[in-house]
């Protein structure tokens, strides 16, 4: 009886330890644009990318090729404010026609914006305060392609390095880091299993030489 009890014991040890491995981090968002040139000719509001732990996520898109300048401009994560409050997200870099543009970080407005639990990325919108103090220069001209990157923090999780291109509705694979640091996560979760087998293992044999 009492080896059968341990052998239970360790089927729920291990049971408990591989789902903490998998849901300790579990995090899936979608980070959408939102983009619009002043007279709505040009518009994006699809392209996006999947955010699933810190780290650094790009959308491009080819959408709004012919833009003549910046009317709403946002990344939206949807719903991430509403269930992580504290996790935070950071403008990296602003690329049209694949060279880079200045901006100034200082006003780039974050948070729940428009209290609907999604975290904005607010980088220049006529209808918020970002209009009448932009951090970007809205009259920029757009000819083929836009490109976003920003940092996610405090989600936890494997830090990832992900590109959307949204054009052709393709993700690029995490990058070799990502790979490494999902492997050691899941090895750490199999050694905690494997000690606790072994322990159980070493308590049956004490307890089969005591009879």
């Amino acid at each position: 009886m009492k080896l059968k009890k341990i052998i239970a014991a360790v089927a729920a040890a291990a049971v408990a330890v591989s789902t903490m491995a998998v849901s300790a981090f579990a995090a899936d968002y979608t980070a959408k644009i939102g983009f619009a040139d002043t007279a709505w000719a040009a518009q994006d509001w699809d392209s996006s990318v999947q955010v699933t732990g810190d780290g650094t996520y790009s959308i491009e898109t080819t959408a709004v090729a012919g833009a003549v300048d910046f009317g709403v401009f946002v990344i939206d994560i949807e719903g991430m404010f509403a269930d992580n409050p504290d996790a935070t997200a950071t403008l990296d870099s602003i690329e049209i026609d694949g060279s880079e543009i200045s901006f100034d970080a200082s006003k780039i407005l974050y948070g729940d914006i428009e209290e609907k639990g999604n975290y904005r990325i607010d980088i220049y919108n006529q209808y918020s305060d970002t209009k009448d103090d932009p951090g970007v220069n809205q009259a920029t001209a757009i000819s083929s392609s836009l490109k976003v990157t920003f940092t996610v923090s405090g989600l936890g999780g494997a830090v990832a390095d992900t590109t959307a291109d949204a054009a052709a509705d393709t993700t690029e694979a995490p990058a070799s880091d990502d790979a490494t640091t999902s492997a050691t996560t899941g090895n750490t979760a199999a050694a905690v299993i494997v000690s606790v087998m072994a322990v159980a293992g070493a308590a049956a044999i004490a307890s089969r030489k005591r009879k």
